[in-house]
């Protein structure tokens, strides 16, 4: 066949070709799409020299369900740990601010390319002169910013860049494709430890430094964890925290960081797009039978003439292998759209450092889908061979034994990915209808650094800085409270989703036992501006500030600790230091809030202490009626004309923030919503094309019927069922095969069970409704047909 008469052929058939071609590059596209953000994320080679020798270590608090950074003393301790370790490289995030461009900075300790394994591609990485005060102005870039910001200028060593108040000159350009810790970092400087940093790592505590370790050969994680569990074994200063919170080491593979929070949503999304495939093909399976029988006389004239059953074979696998090429290659063009939607929703971190553009495992997952779709297709042709699987005497009548089983198939699995998706949604649902304690309407959270500790380095004295910036504080808040539109305006240490904790050990008069508290600084007018309310007593006041200034706690805590006795006449005894504590009266209680998800569960009570300038780092809290996105612009103005040389970091709304940590629950109801929607069409247009060729090939007995004096309703019955039967078996197959596969989602459902009996039967009711109104269109169509007609098909 040649290919002017093979385009004739398509030409005759355009339903047939556009459906084809549009059904193949759905199912590319989207299984190719969820291939490639798995084999991004698992498979896809980091850019470090044998990156699976590289661990991530840190400390956890597993009572609170925290993850703890490190001080250099702790990275110290395990370089210095050769049986297990190669060498250990330290990092703290920061930035930098040039004429108004934000750089994503990293700190790094002096091991930057030893224990990465990657060399500078222009210039050179870091040197130990390099980690010495006075001797740290040096920049190691990335490839993306030496592109950007200096034009990829060969002559950029040496090169001066100005961010904030101090010079740094640049020594070197890593190589194309290389990121760390992801994508989004544009330069490296030294580690040199701040006067704060030393003090904090001298005590031997935890600290802010994230540590990757390299695992001397023969090590596994096992053991990298257990070496790590002995250093802050060993730790003296750790003893606090071995006790109460109960401190233990936490040691996964580097690219863990990563997957963790990730692979299991694309895991489902992958197994989705496989349930689609699925149905897919056994849609094609149905049009390409059809097909067939329409050509059986055309076949049989074919084979009459002398044409061999190969030469007949090969023009029907030609006839379907030409939209299934032209439906691959543009599934393989939408694959990275599709990509890209998936990262831009969350499922997939955009800043991975090893990336995930379109390559090798996407084509190789268009063409394994392609081969499921041409073997569903030979399964067609040889159902089209056997007469007996066509006979009208074969499985239900008129339809034969193949196309009853790819239909119950279809209604199995369409019931069982909707079912997944209604438990998914009724999740959703109870998330954003509990009661967070707070209300973020209108609410705008900016995170202040007056001093410049988080991203210029500065130190912090509490003896002098807090003199001279706490009047700055207060007068931007009231300043800011004063604005057009601005209802209340406050500051805190760490308000609730800011991404920041803090935990205090307390002791309850009479006891000598600590208790562990979330512990938050507020000032004047917080709980009105976060719309938290007060359930006894009263809100600070300015005058409440002092040495014996007193606390207020939440629900949680009176429930836990105060069960007896009056709230408003208790005591507490907070810590004044590492060995010292005062007793604070309690002045009122609040109702008990979210700190960093809808779905925790309240584990710890909260203390709120008086602090009117929380230094050196701060909270704006601001409730305006205006609007949010907005006015954080109009903040960030404002903030600069008090404080020109501040450091703005978040400057967001808070529904924004709290948005943010239910947007992968929401993305994966999305896809999976979207796949059971596209399944559940499939399956009905299925089902009516299904029950259409049976009613066709019924013609001639519905005409006796009707001559014979049968009212269409009689017809209709016939024809409801026999349809009726195969969505009976289908929906029960598909509840007995989806409530054992919705355990998977477990970990993303929150107040519902995966077995929920209300969700499960309203599924197989919307797939049965569904389903019967498809059988009911063929059915319809047979009780209008002429019974004059119908005999003519005899």
């Amino acid at each position: 066949m040649n290919f002017a008469s093979l385009l004739r052929r398509q030409m005759r058939t355009p339903f047939f070709t556009v459906t084809v071609i549009v059904l193949i590059a759905f199912v590319v596209a989207i299984n190719a799409a969820a291939f490639g953000a798995i084999h991004a994320l698992r498979w896809k080679a980091l850019p470090y020299a044998d990156a699976d020798n590289l661990v991530d270590l840190q400390a956890e608090l597993p009572k609170f369900g925290f993850t703890l950074g490190l001080t250099e003393k702790l990275r110290e301790d395990i370089v210095v740990d050769k049986a297990h370790f190669s060498g250990a490289l330290g990092f703290v995030k920061t930035r930098g601010e040039e004429d108004g461009r934000s750089w994503q900075m990293l700190r790094v300790s002096q091991e930057f390319s030893q224990v990465l394994g990657v060399s500078a591609a222009l210039g050179r990485s870091f040197a130990p002169t390099d980690a010495k005060p006075g001797d740290d102005a040096v920049l190691v870039l990335s490839d993306a910013i030496w592109r950007a910001r200096f034009n990829a200028d060969p002559n950029v060593i040496g090169q001066q860049v100005r961010l904030h108040d101090r010079s740094y000159s640049v020594i070197g350009v890593m190589p194309r494709g290389f990121a760390f810790p992801d994508a989004t970092t544009d330069a490296w400087r030294p580690y040199v430890m701040t006067d704060a940093e030393r003090a904090q790592s001298e005590k031997g505590n935890v600290g802010d430094i994230d540590v990757v370790a390299r695992l001397a050969p023969g090590t596994s994680v096992d053991q990298a964890h257990a070496a790590l569990a002995a250093i802050l074994e060993h730790e003296p200063s750790m003893q606090g925290l071995r006790g109460g919170p109960g401190l233990s080491a936490h040691a996964r593979l580097w690219r863990e960081r990563f997957t963790a929070a990730h692979w299991q949503s694309l895991a489902l999304l992958q197994l989705a797009a496989l349930v689609l495939l699925a149905v897919v093909a056994a849609n094609l399976v149905n049009l390409q039978l059809d097909r067939l029988l329409a050509r059986s006389r055309e076949l049989e004239i074919r084979r009459a003439i002398g044409a061999s059953e190969a030469a007949i074979l090969r023009g029907v696998m030609l006839d379907l292998g030409a939209p299934v090429a032209i439906g691959l290659g543009l599934g393989l063009v939408l694959a990275p759209l599709l990509l890209g939607l998936i990262q831009q929703r969350g499922l997939l971190p955009d800043d991975l450092a090893q990336g995930s553009g379109f390559g090798v495992a996407m084509m190789g997952a268009g063409l394994a889908v392609t081969l499921a779709v041409l073997s569903s297709a030979s399964l067609a042709i040889f159902a089209a061979r056997r007469s007996s699987s066509l006979s009208s005497r074969a499985g239900i009548t008129g339809l034969g034994r193949v196309r009853p089983a790819m239909l119950v198939a279809q209604v199995m699995l369409t019931t069982a990915l909707l079912g997944s998706s209604g438990l998914l949604l009724r999740s959703a649902v109870n998330l954003v209808s509990i009661d967070a304690g707070f209300d973020t309407r209108g609410v705008v959270l900016t995170a202040i650094d007056p001093v410049g500790v988080s991203m210029r380095g500065k130190h912090y004295n509490a003896n002098t800085d807090a003199a001279r910036f706490r009047p700055m504080v207060e007068s931007l808040r009231a300043d800011i409270a004063n604005l057009p539109g601005v209802d209340y305006a406050a500051v805190s240490t760490m308000p609730p989703f800011s991404g920041w904790e803090s935990v205090s050990s307390i002791r309850l008069p009479g006891e000598t036992d600590n208790r562990e508290v979330r512990d938050r600084g507020v000032g004047p007018g917080y709980f009105s501006a976060l719309g938290i309310g007060l359930g006894a007593g009263r809100d600070f006041e300015p005058t409440d500030f002092g040495e014996a200034s007193p606390v207020i706690v939440d629900e949680l805590y009176r429930d836990r600790f105060l069960r007896d006795g009056d709230t408003l006449s208790a005591y507490v005894e907070i810590p004044i230091d590492a060995d010292n504590y005062r007793r604070a009266r309690i002045i009122g209680v609040v109702h008990t809030v979210k700190h960093e998800s809808l779905g925790e569960a309240a584990n710890l009570p909260t203390l709120y202490h008086f602090n009117a300038a929380p230094l050196p780092i701060f909270w704006l809290v601001t409730r305006t009626s205006l609007d949010p996105a907005a006015f954080a612009e109009t903040l960030r103005q404002q903030i600069h004309t008090h404080m020109p040389d501040v450091d703005i970091g978040v400057n967001k709304p808070m529904s924004e923030l709290v948005g943010k940590t239910l947007s992968g629950r929401r993305a994966l109801l999305e896809a999976l919503g979207g796949f059971a929607i596209a399944t559940l069409i499939l399956a009905a247009l299925g089902l009516t094309a299904v029950l259409g060729f049976a009613v066709r090939r019924r013609l001639p007995e519905f005409g006796v019927r009707m001559a014979l004096g049968a009212k269409a309703s009689r017809i209709i019955g016939l024809v409801m069922r026999q349809g009726g039967a195969l969505i009976a078996l289908g929906t029960a197959l598909g509840v007995a095969l989806g409530i054992p596969l919705a355990r998977l989602l477990s970990d993303r459902l929150f107040g519902i069970a995966f077995s929920d009996p209300q969700t499960w039967t309203a599924t197989a009711l919307i797939v049965s409704a569904v389903a019967a109104f498809a059988c009911w269109l063929p059915a319809w169509r047979a009780a209008a047909v002429d019974p004059t007609i119908a005999l003519r098909h005899e």
